[in-house]
Order: C-alpha cells, then sequence, then structure tokens
C-alpha cells in the first residue's frame, strides 16, 4: 500500500513538474512566434517528454543525491540560470524590454521556475555523469608520452593547420582598433596613445619597420602575423601538454589540438591585429604556471617558478587595460584563499603583481617619450549606456530637473543615437564632446547622478545592461555577431575582417592580397556572414554563452565540492570576465580567452593528486 501511494506521489510531482515545463517551453514559443499555450502539438510532446524522464529521474533522485550531492546542487543553480537567460533573453528580442513593474519581474520569476522544470532533469543527467567520473578518479604520477615532445608537436601541429588561414588573409587582418594603433606607429613614438596597450602598438611599429627595411609593409605585417601564430601555438601548445599531465589521457589532447586548429573562430583570430590575442596567449600562460607552482612544484622551485610567474602577470598586463583590475581584485583572493603559512608570500606575490603591472604601463609611456593618455571613457560603458537608454525613451517626458542632470553628462543630441547592444556610439560621443569638462575629476558627482537617475528608473537601467551584455549570457542571442555603428558596412558578423589602415597616415596602403582566395571565401561565410547559425547542432560551439555556463558549471562544481586550490586558479577568469560585463559591446575577440583557458580548468577539476603528498612530480 504504501508502495503504491508513493507511486501515486511521483506520478503527481512528474505531472505536475511537465504542466509547468510545457508551459515554461510554450512561453519562449509565444514570444518568439507569437504563438499561444495549449495550442498545436508542441506543448503535449513536451508535457509528455518532461513527465518521462521526471517519472524515471524520482525513481532514483533519493538514492542518488546521497552520491552525488554536489551534482544536484549544481544541477539547480544551473538549470534556474540558464531558465532565467532564455526568459530575459526571449523578453528583450521580443519586446526590447523585460516585463515591467514587481508583477512582470514575479512572472519572470515564475515562468523561470517553469522553464526549469523541463531543463533540470538534462542538466542533473549532465552534472550526475560528470560527478560520476569525476568520483571516479584516479591518481597517477605516470606519462607515457615525453611532455616536452608532446608540447612541440602540439605547437608545430597548430602552426601547420593556421598555415592556409594565414595565407588566405595574407598579410594579416587589419581590423577593430588597428586604424588607431597604425596611425601612431607611422608617425612615431610621441604620437603613441596607451588607450590602446602601448606594448601593442610597439609591436606594429616594429613590424612597420621591418616593413620600410624591405620595402614593403604588407611582408612586414606578414612578419607580426607569423609571431602571433608562433606566441599563440606554443601558449596553446602548453595548454595541450599540462591537461595530459593532468587527466592522464591523450584523447583529449587530440580533441583539443583539433579544435585550437580547426574551429573556424581560432585560426582566424589568430591572424587578426588586435591586442586580444597576445593577451590570450600570455594569460594561457600565466594560468598554466599557476596550476604548475600549485600542484607540480615546491621549495626552491617553486620560488623560482613564482619569479617567473610574476614577470609573465606583468607581460600579460601590458596587453590589456583592464587585466590589471582583473588582477587587482584576483590578487585579494588569492591571499585570503591560501593556506596560513602561505599568505605571507601570496601577499607578496600579490603586491608584486600589482605593482609591477602598474610600474610596468607606466615604464613603458615614459620609456616612448609619450604623454597621450587614453580616455578613462571605457570603464563607463554601463553607466553612460544606462543614462542613454533612459534619455532614448523617455527624452523631454523627464522631469526637467532629471532632463537637465541627464543632459550634462550624457547630451541630449546623442540619445536617439542609442543602440542596445553597442555602448561605442553614445561613449564615444561623450569621449569627444563631455568627458573632459564633465566627468574627469568628477567621479563623485558622476556616481552620484548615475544612482539618482537609476532610482527613478531601475527598469531602463537594468535592461540596458542586460541588452549590452547578452552575448554573454543568452545562448540565441545573435546581437554579438550582428552589431553594427563601426562604419564599415561589410566583412562584419562574428569577427570584423575588413581593412582598417588609415589612408592619410599611410597613404600607400596596406594590401590585403590573399594567396588563397577560396578558403578566404569559406571562411568569410562564417566569420562574416554568419553561416555557422544554419549548422545543426554546431552551431552552438560558435556561441559565447555555452562558454560562459560551461565555466559557471566547473565553478559551480569545484565549489560543490569544496576544491579551494582549484577555485583560487578559476578565480582569475572569474575576474576577467567581470571587467568583460562593464565593457562597451559583446565580441568574439573578447570572450577568446575564456574560450582558450576552459579545457585547462575542466581537465584542473578532474586532476587528483596523489594521496600520499600534496605534491606531485609527474615523470616523463
Amino acid at each position: 500500500m504504501l508502495e503504491k501511494k508513493e507511486i501515486y506521489i511521483r506520478y503527481l510531482i512528474s505531472a505536475l513538474a511537465a504542466l509547468a515545463g510545457a508551459y515554461g517551453v510554450s512561453y519562449l514559443f509565444m514570444l518568439k512566434e507569437g504563438s499561444v499555450f495549449g495550442y498545436g502539438l508542441i506543448p503535449v510532446l513536451v508535457f509528455a517528454y518532461v513527465f518521462l524522464i521526471w517519472e524515471r529521474r524520482l525513481k532514483r533522485i533519493r538514492e542518488e543525491e546521497k552520491i552525488h550531492r554536489g551534482g544536484l546542487y549544481v544541477a539547480l543553480i544551473m538549470s534556474f540560470g540558464i531558465s532565467l537567460s532564455y526568459i530575459l533573453g526571449y523578453q528583450l528580442e521580443a519586446m526590447d524590454m523585460t516585463a515591467l513593474g514587481l508583477k512582470g519581474k514575479a512572472g519572470i520569476l515564475v515562468r523561470s521556475l517553469c522553464l526549469m522544470c523541463a531543463l533540470f532533469p538534462l542538466i542533473y543527467s549532465l552534472t550526475g555523469f560528470l560527478v560520476k567520473k569525476y568520483k571516479e578518479r584516479k591518481a597517477s604520477a605516470g606519462l607515457r608520452i615525453k611532455k616536452g615532445l608532446l608540447f612541440v608537436c602540439v605547437s608545430v601541429i597548430l602552426m601547420l593547420c593556421w598555415l592556409p588561414v594565414f595565407l588566405a588573409y595574407y598579410p594579416a587582418i587589419m581590423t577593430f582598433d588597428f586604424h588607431r594603433q597604425a596611425g601612431e606607429a607611422a608617425r612615431g613614438f610621441i604620437w603613441f596613445n596607451s588607450y590602446q596597450p602601448l606594448a601593442h602598438t610597439l609591436l606594429i611599429w616594429v613590424a612597420f619597420q621591418i616593413g620600410n627595411a624591405v620595402g614593403s609593409l604588407e611582408t612586414g605585417m606578414a612578419c607580426y602575423s607569423i609571431f602571433q601564430m608562433l606566441v599563440l601555438a606554443v601558449s596553446m601548445g602548453y595548454v595541450c601538454t599540462l591537461v595530459y599531465r593532468l587527466v592522464k589521457r591523450i584523447w583529449p589532447v587530440v580533441v583539443l589540438t583539433v579544435f585550437f586548429g580547426c574551429f573556424p573562430f581560432i585560426p582566424v583570430l589568430a591572424v587578426c591585429v588586435t591586442k586580444d590575442i597576445i593577451f590570450t596567449a600570455l594569460f594561457l600562460i600565466f594560468m598554466c604556471l599557476f596550476v604548475e607552482r600549485s600542484y607540480f612544484v615546491t621549495g626552491k622551485k617553486r620560488v623560482v617558478l613564482d619569479v617567473l610567474w610574476v614577470l609573465e602577470g606583468i607581460l600579460m598586463i601590458l596587453f590589456r587595460n583592464n587585466a590589471l583590475y582583473a588582477v587587482a581584485v584576483f590578487a585579494l583572493f588569492f591571499v585570503v584563499m591560501s593556506e596560513k603559512k602561505q599568505r605571507i608570500g601570496a601577499l607578496l606575490i600579490s603586491l608584486a603583481l600589482i605593482a609591477g603591472g602598474k610600474g610596468a604601463l607606466e615604464g613603458i609611456q615614459a620609456a616612448l617619450g609619450t604623454t597621450i593618455r587614453g580616455s578613462q571613457v571605457e570603464m563607463f560603458s554601463v553607466p553612460i549606456q544606462q543614462m542613454a537608454r533612459v534619455g532614448y525613451l523617455h527624452g523631454e517626458d523627464m522631469p526637467e530637473d532629471v532632463f537637465m542632470t541627464l543632459d550634462y553628462y550624457v547630451p541630449w543630441p546623442i540619445w536617439h543615437d542609442y543602440n542596445a547592444p553597442l555602448a561605442d556610439t553614445v561613449k564615444n560621443y561623450v569621449a569627444n564632446f563631455r568627458f573632459n569638462d564633465t566627468w574627469k575629476g568628477n567621479y563623485g558627482g558622476v556616481m552620484k547622478a548615475w544612482m539618482e537617475i537609476g532610482l527613478k528608473y531601475p527598469q531602463e537601467y537594468v535592461d540596458a545592461f542586460l541588452e549590452l551584455t547578452a552575448g554573454y549570457w543568452f545562448p540565441d542571442d545573435r546581437t554579438w555577431c550582428e552589431v553594427l555603428g563601426y562604419g564599415a558596412d561589410t566583412r562584419m558578423g562574428a569577427i570584423y575582417t575588413y581593412n582598417a589602415v588609415p589612408t592619410d597616415v599611410i597613404p600607400e596602403g596596406i594590401a590585403h592580397v590573399s594567396k588563397l582566395p577560396g578558403l578566404e571565401e569559406s571562411l568569410e561565410k562564417i566569420v562574416s556572414g554568419n553561416s555557422f547559425y544554419n549548422w545543426p547542432v554546431l552551431s552552438v560551439f560558435f556561441k559565447p554563452a555555452l562558454y560562459v555556463w560551461a565555466f559557471a558549471m566547473v565553478l559551480l562544481l569545484a565549489m560543490a565540492f569544496k576544491e579551494r586550490k582549484k577555485m583560487m586558479i578559476m578565480l582569475l577568469p572569474l575576474m576577467y570576465f567581470g571587467t568583460l560585463l562593464l565593457g562597451p559591446v559583446v565580441q568574439v575577440r573578447y570572450i577568446f580567452t575564456m574560450v582558450a583557458v576552459l579545457p585547462l580548468l575542466w581537465a584542473l577539476f578532474y586532476y587528483k593528486q596523489d594521496d600520499k603528498s600534496e605534491i606531485l612530480e609527474p615523470t616523463e
């Protein structure tokens, strides 16, 4: 009798979960296609499917919960987070805003919980599989392949894979901020502007010097591309080698090498002249050294490695202006989360990283003899976008005092140019016509005005942030690869590949002469034409949100199983991603760092140390 009662209860719970899940899925269809819940075959099929998987899962969930409790918690958080992202994302897509008022926000919560009922069994099955593999780990110090040989082989293979792409885009993809940096490099050191990393502009200057010496700027830029490819290949070769040392399996290295070598975005970015590529390479090396000093080295060797780690970290900071902020916040957690006996060393390392990074930034500016400092307007991208949205939606309907305050910081002539997924339009106007007069040196006043306006228009602030960052968290978002507003009307998709050389500074220009035009045409369909959206299943690997959610899952798993040291290593990617959320737009080149480091973090999560010693010295 008791058994029958449990069966009826299980059926009832499954039916309620299936009904809620069907409603959640149907609501998304309603937003996307305008259909109504209750009509059509899809809700019926969803109901049946969710009922079956809930009924099957509930049979074992009590027993599995004892074994996979960490996976259960992670599944709950992930399924709710992804459900919330879909509800918010589709509301923004359909209505250009999220539901209004407390009632609307409560509706978002309820619908997210309903959609969660449909997603939870699937995500719980995934986390259950991951946790099972985590529990089955076996510590082993033996390596069948020499790590030095593996590193060289992977690096060479990557270079060979990228070589045809280099020839297709010969001599380089000169886009994004290249127009600024090329002009500065052509004029000389005194014109260098710290708005873009001076170290990166210096590399472009070196390429120009080579080009001038041989009588061809194209050759100079080709040398730059080869150098960048080599640095990136070495860093990814290091990642692959370390993954092998962590998981003791060769097949993940093979898969990872194929991914790094052939996934279209990576070889195209490898020949793209933007600071993000060199920074990504240095970031990967920094993370690999972090893993090395945390698990594989002890004693005097660790001291030597720590010095190398700090020096490499300082070099990394030189290639991304927001890296210093990410490192500074990371350093605080690094000290706090370190073991008590290691906190003094962690503090010294942190101070050396921060002071060395800041000193290096100032030192290179002094050494080059330039006094031009870039505007700090970039760090205010989100507040500027939020204030612009208020002006765009309410304009002259605002109270006079609010209108005057808003106009003082974000002038009314630019309100009508507000572009939800791109802050550059409004931000650049503020930078050129208002920042030095009203923002610079008045940050307290700016924050006060920003908060006062936000309290009156919280909905607009929330929606502005969500629309600006949607590509990072909404899996079906397309704004990240369809944003316009940079002045060029072609070759602007997931990766911008148009030539941005300023002809007024370099009258002869830098010619793009493809050596493999057929390959270039095929790649352009992907990176500029966004054809990957029409590829079943495979299209998901091109979306930034996949890698963000995958990072969230591995971080949550590390937290669930109280892997403190691994959590500490994952903090720097988390802090770096935090700076991306404050940026002016979502782009592949920004998230490239997260994509490249993610395999290392998953391999680290599955690494198990030798039970006899905390420090493991892998053999060759």
